[in-house]
């Protein structure tokens, strides 16, 4: 799984719809204070909304770092007017299995709720008939405005999008309960109904699609050939019939909700359909009479109708919940997964005591790299940070980590009164039960390997240890995103060009079979890791990559330039050509202080 576009309008110095094409690798650069920050800022408050459903933050749920200052502060011109829009595609076609459907409660297709619909799928490209879906790509977009009623922000639009194609959204005013379900695609290659053509159905209401404001001629086509549409025009008849409706009226079906537009991801997605009637069931068996008197059989008969309604009602909830609600759960949990760290990293203290279950914000200071490694259960990370920290191939930073562990003694405990005493024979018994006593506690030094001696982190350069995070994050378990911004602080260029190498070995290397990939999203400065990354797709390309080195495609680079405009800020893609140069022009004064220096 991996981010693949991300696109915003109205958020911050963003004004008009700028979008980005996210790869393994992508590169922000630009001007101080051009919008870099801005994109990384878009997903922390992306992931406000859907996981907390709070579109009006103070501070980041990674961090309590980022200052965002609600939305008042986040909205283009500080105007209320605007809606902040952002939506984001996640590539998902690794993680899904064939036998399930595509989305992440992972239900079976042959499960109990979902036999009672007529609905079959088509995998993907495939033409034969299957009973599975197969989703590659989910797109999701929030949009929140402002509303005075509330006096405050909420969820006013979520749209999701399946296989790049637009599926269906959900739209609601601030009050509870009022989202409707809305735009639904009825002719998405994801509900295509798997029929011969020789047996389409002959018998179906022709009034019922006109009231509804079906258009025969309409691009989308006949929802009746879907069958999701068969189902929701079905279940959805008293609804039609009571309503005073025309042929100019989108279909509709209200979706409970807390506030705003989304859903509790946390429980099914409930359609407020209308309840059903057992009398108006018994009624079809009763023959024309007042009351229904029916026979066992019909009573019998009766009975299994209801049930086959019911079960097609929790169907249609569980098929749409997978399909609406899937894609937002999907992306909730991806986010979650965002390792996000800062450009100022704190530097461990000499009493530093690491934490157990280190939360986010220390990974935006840097120290929960530290945690990690302390905690670690076996040495191979310790092993891997280390390769990479004093290898001439790599960074060549002159230090390894190293661990020490001793027994830490209280100046007022019982042991320091026994030295200060004096010892003889019979404290021998003591000295062991306190020596058991005492708290073990492990440090990390950093072994110059020169000179060697060890060094506490706040003894040496703040390059070593701002840097530190940076390789701990890239190179532990793949986790999804890792956001970095300027990894290149305080550190010498020819270090900085290893860090190139490093994040190829972040992407590049051993990956989950399921799970989130790792990609990397770095707003950087460093006209060194760039220049490192290039020749790693030029190397690539002519078969020239050095032993003991990963190479890097075209395809897996992104880079991206930030400027500032009349209209606002805006997203510049800098193509990258497999001889490892770019395609496109670089902007005029970017890295031009080469050229001016030197001729």
């Amino acid at each position: 799984m991996r981010l693949t576009r991300i696109e915003i309008k109205n958020f911050k110095g963003i004004g008009t719809l700028q979008s980005i094409d996210l790869k393994p690798i992508t590169l922000l650069f630009g001007p101080n204070s051009a919008g870099k920050s801005t994109i990384l800022q878009g997903l922390h408050y992306l992931r406000e909304v859907i996981e907390r459903n709070n579109p009006d933050p103070d501070q980041t749920i990674a961090g309590g770092l980022t200052d965002l200052g609600g939305f008042a502060n986040l909205v283009h011109g500080h105007e209320t007017d605007r809606s902040i829009r952002i939506k984001v595609h996640l590539d998902i076609g690794d993680d899904q299995g064939s036998d399930r459907l595509p989305l992440n409660s992972g239900g079976n297709l042959q499960d109990p709720q979902f036999t009672s619909l007529p609905v079959q799928y088509i995998a993907g490209e495939n033409t034969e008939l299957k009973t599975y879906a197969v989703v590659q790509e989910v797109g999701i977009g929030v949009e929140v405005a402002w509303s005075d009623l509330i006096q405050g922000p909420y969820v006013a639009k979520l749209t999701v999008d399946l296989n790049d194609d637009e599926f269906a959204a959900l739209r609601s005013p601030p009050q509870e309960g009022q989202a409707e379900l809305i735009d639904i695609n009825w002719q998405h290659p994801m509900l295509e109904k798997l029929v011969d053509p020789d047996d389409e159905p002959e018998d179906w209401d022709e009034g019922l699609p006109t009231a509804l404001g079906y258009d025969p001629e309409a691009e989308n086509g006949d929802p009746f050939n879907t069958p999701l549409g068969n189902e929701l025009y079905e279940l959805s008849r008293q609804i039609v019939a009571d309503a005073q409706v025309n042929d100019r009226v989108r279909f509709r079906v209200k979706v409970d909700t807390e506030f705003g537009a989304l859903p509790d991801l946390d429980r099914p997605l409930a359609l407020d359909l209308v309840e059903l009637d057992k009398n108006l069931i018994r009624m079809r068996y009763a023959r024309g009479a007042s009351v229904p008197r029916l026979s066992d059989s019909d009573e019998l008969r009766a009975a299994d109708e209801l049930d086959l309604e019911t079960n097609r009602r929790a169907g249609l909830s569980a098929l749409l919940d997978e399909m609406v609600l899937g894609p937002v759960r999907i992306l909730r949990d991806y986010l979650k997964s965002l390792t996000y760290i800062g450009p100022l990293r704190d530097i461990p203290s000499r009493g530093y005591r690491p934490r157990l279950s280190p939360d986010e914000s220390r990974w935006a200071q840097g120290l929960a790299a530290w945690d990690v490694l302390h905690n670690q259960t076996t040495e191979q990370l310790l092993e891997s940070v280390n390769d990479w920290l004093s290898s001439d191939l790599k960074l060549r930073t002159g230090y390894q980590l190293q661990q020490t562990v001793f027994k830490q003694v209280p100046s007022t405990s019982r042991f320091h009164q026994l030295f200060q005493r004096g010892i003889d024979e019979d404290d021998l018994g003591d000295l062991q039960e306190l020596y058991a006593s005492l708290k073990t506690v492990k440090e990390f030094r950093l072994l110059d390997l020169n000179k060697g001696v060890l060094v506490a982190p706040s003894d040496v350069g703040v390059g070593i240890s701002q840097m530190v995070p940076v390789v701990v994050a890239c190179l532990m378990d793949p986790d999804g995103l890792i956001a970095i911004e300027q990894p290149e602080l305080h550190i010498h260029p020819a270090i900085q060009v290893g860090l190139g190498d490093l994040f190829i070995e972040a992407t590049q290397g051993p990956q989950p079979a399921v799970g989130p990939e790792r990609s990397l999203l770095i707003e950087t400065h460093s006209e060194h890791i760039m220049l490192r990354l290039l020749r790693r797709v030029r190397e690539q390309t002519e078969n020239e990559i050095p032993p003991g080195v990963l190479g890097l495609t075209a395809d897996d680079l992104s880079v991206v330039y930030v400027e500032n405009s009349v209209d606002g800020v805006r997203f510049r893609p800098l193509r990258v050509s497999p001889d490892g140069d770019f395609a496109d022009r670089w902007p005029n004064g970017f890295f031009a202080e080469r050229a001016e220096e030197l001729f």
